[in-house]
């Protein structure tokens, strides 16, 4: 018999793998010991018995070996984030394992949801989840209890930053600035990026052998070198792309090229090594001429400069090598106005100009109220 009444009057349930106990629990009701001792044998014979002594393993011990794993198998961008994130599962580090639920995991988002985005809060729930998912494949516990959670609505703030563009003109004087303070290289880099629109990490990683000459001047952007992190041989939108080199880079750009090896960088650091974004930013005095704009900003422009003067969406998302036209056009749409826009703002200065010259607007002549 696999369930049997205690000395105090309590049942307890007996799951045997062939003559071997592998679980036991103690029941007030003998309908609950049979229903527990049932489902724990269908498990057995589905494959999916987890001993539930398994998930008496604290969270916090559980979650630390997990993330020790996870380290050179994942990127290091996303170890970092992991680190951040796995910080604010504080509040369940000393909680059995197969003791936390989806309730207790919407409660740590709202928490969370006080100081956070809600964009934010999903990254994290993914976070846990993917934690979770884990757990249950190590036999750990049965369940992933975070796929049955859910972020509530937050009213959280997102701290991402706005666009803020260099015009044309703000750009070619802050090089001319940049070149007063600093080597001409540094200043020629601020042009660069701002004019092609590639990332810092990009344009660290681009060797002389990624040049393109013919049919016309153009970077093949196909790795990427973040600052503190090894190259990586794929760029942030996970593929290759061609972005064509406009006169005034191809200028700088064409000097670089003399008596260089093929594999070496680009724009090199004094020591002939991949530079570095922080040892740019301070030797060339960034922060002096760009007015409070991030680096990231001369991205922006480019994309801004290139819509603005007729290269249509598409042929833009794939220079930014953005995944769709969509995310170019979400990003971007507000910079560029419409002909409507137009038309309105020719017949807003019609109508201040006839007021201002003491003359009724002629446009509004009849208009019925």
């Amino acid at each position: 018999m696999t369930v049997s009444k205690t000395a105090n009057s309590r049942w307890r349930a007996f799951v045997k793998s062939g003559r071997t106990v592998v679980a036991t629990k103690t029941f007030d009701l003998k309908r609950d010991a049979e229903l527990w001792e049932a489902a724990q044998k269908r498990a057995l014979d589905l494959g999916e018995f987890v001993d539930p002594r398994a998930g008496r393993q604290l969270l916090g011990t559980a979650l630390d070996r997990w993330h020790a794993q996870r380290e050179g198998t994942v990127a290091s961008k996303t170890f970092n984030t992991e680190t951040y994130t796995l910080a604010h599962m504080k509040p369940l580090r000393g909680r059995p394992l197969g003791a936390v639920r989806s309730a207790d995991l919407e409660t740590l988002y709202g928490v969370l949801l006080r100081t956070q985005a809600r964009s934010t809060v999903m990254r994290f729930r993914n976070i846990v989840s993917a934690f979770f998912s884990w757990a249950v494949d190590e036999a750990l516990i049965a369940k992933n209890p975070a796929l049955a959670s859910r972020v509530p609505k937050g009213t959280g703030q997102d701290t991402k930053r706005e666009i803020w563009l260099f015009t044309l003109q703000e750009l070619r004087k802050a090089h001319a600035d940049m070149s007063a303070l600093t080597s001409k290289t540094n200043a020629d880099i601020l042009l660069v990026l701002g004019l092609t629109g590639i990332r810092w990490g990009e344009l660290s990683a681009i060797r002389v052998r990624d040049v393109q000459q013919l049919p016309y001047p153009a970077f093949r952007v196909s790795r990427s070198k973040p600052d503190g992190q090894p190259v990586r041989t794929t760029t942030k939108g996970g593929g290759a792309r061609t972005v064509p080199l406009a006169d005034e880079v191809w200028a700088i750009v064409q000097p670089l090229l003399d008596g260089r090896k093929p594999d070496e960088p680009l724009f090199a650091s004094a020591s002939g090594t991949n530079r570095s974004g922080r040892n740019w930013t301070r030797d060339s005095h960034y922060g002096e001429v760009s007015a409070g704009r991030r680096v990231h900003d001369l991205r922006h422009t480019a994309a801004t400069l290139w819509l603005q003067n007729g290269v249509d969406l598409k042929t833009a998302q794939t220079w930014l090598g953005h995944s769709t036209a969509k995310l170019t056009a979400d990003t971007y749409a507000h910079f560029m106005g419409s002909d409507a826009d137009s038309a309105a703002v020719q017949r807003m200065n019609a109508v201040l100009a006839g007021y201002a010259g003491g003359t009724r607007d002629k446009l509004s002549t009849g208009a019925k109220r």
